[in-house]
């Protein structure tokens, strides 16, 4: 299947995303950067009911994807899936309530019902701290050398205030259909395989399949262009689902978690820098706490999250000294 590039004229624009028809009735949102807004979504015309994956981290930017999705289909969004519990894919979904079903896989809800919950509770709690921190983070930017993560860190700070000023009228939204394994959701049009194969990049990453399209919705599990982020990440695991995703589904177009619209080359890149990622920290010098001696790869240098890569090796270096200690014990 051909990735098609054209901008879909149906909807007038958003400041928080660009829309792109990846096959005949499947639309990419791709994030703006820097629009305080972050994560991609995407809309899926099922025929008879439209599907939304995923709805930002912007409240602004969910009404413009529900608008965005009600114009292209001619009807109200009737389910929205969750690939991952990250703020980024899962703020925005009160602007689709209550006339859409909420699907996630049930480690999903259970993750955003318990410790996300728990810190949006914190975070109206101690706002001012927040405003703080957020306050400090901007005047650290300035001692970054590197233009390029300064660039990048300003993009977040926008999106950390853009969290914070909608505080107040930002209600969770939990998934009222879960599952564990797969489920189908069928339209007259086509059918969406929804999947798990556990968690690689969060605890539970899941995906939407299109077997006649060959194309796969696949949150952060793939990124175009960008270092993948490992906060939260299990990266052996990350590595057999990308794996297994390869070995059983034909895929001819990604549309990922963050970047533009792919193929399955993108999943293969990040397949190789996780490898490479795992490697290099294997290798690190355990008293180089800050990684001051440690440089991103020309290959990877004008990926975006450029910040995330030596947080990334501290994450493995960290992952790996516990999985030694528990073979030790």
């Amino acid at each position: 299947m051909r990735i098609m590039s054209k901008t879909v004229e149906a909807f007038a624009g958003s400041a928080y995303f660009r829309l792109k028809e990846v096959a005949e009735g499947v639309y990419a949102a791709i994030c703006v950067p820097g629009s305080g807004s972050l994560g991609n979504a995407a809309i899926v015309d099922l025929g008879d009911a439209t599907l939304v994956v995923d709805t930002t981290l912007s409240l602004q930017a969910a009404r413009d994807l529900r608008q965005a999705a009600e114009q292209l289909t001619g009807r109200p969004v009737a389910y929205v899936f969750n690939t991952h519990f990250h703020g980024d894919h899962v703020n925005g979904n009160q602007m689709f309530a209550p006339e859409a079903q909420f699907i996630a896989t049930g480690k999903i809800r259970e993750v955003l019902a318990g410790s996300v919950a728990d810190r949006l509770a914190q975070h109206r709690s101690k706002t001012d701290e927040l405003i703080g921190m957020i306050d400090q983070w901007e005047k650290d930017i300035e001692q970054e050398e590197d233009e390029k993560i300064r660039q990048e860190m300003r993009w977040e700070v926008m999106a950390e205030r853009e969290y914070v000023r909608t505080l107040p009228e930002f209600r969770l939204t939990l998934p009222g259909l879960t599952f564990d394994e797969e489920m189908w959701v069928h339209g007259s049009k086509r059918s969406a395989r929804l999947m798990t194969f556990g968690g690689g990049h969060s605890d539970s990453d899941a995906f939407l399949y299109l077997p006649a399209e060959k194309l796969v919705v696949i949150g952060d599990l793939v990124l175009s262009g960008f270092h993948p982020t490992m906060s939260h990440a299990n990266p052996w695991e990350w590595l057999k689902i990308l794996d297994r995703i390869e070995a059983e589904l034909e895929i001819d177009a990604i549309i990922p978690g963050h970047g533009e619209p792919c193929s399955i080359d993108t999943l293969r890149e990040v397949r190789e820098y996780l490898r490479f990622a795992i490697g290099l920290a294997s290798g690190l010098d355990p008293n180089d706490e800050n990684l001051d001696g440690v440089t991103i790869p020309e290959k990877y240098d004008d990926w975006l999250f450029r910040f995330d890569f030596k947080n990334n090796l501290k994450r493995i270096r960290e992952l790996s000294k516990q999985r030694e200690e528990s073979v030790q014990g």
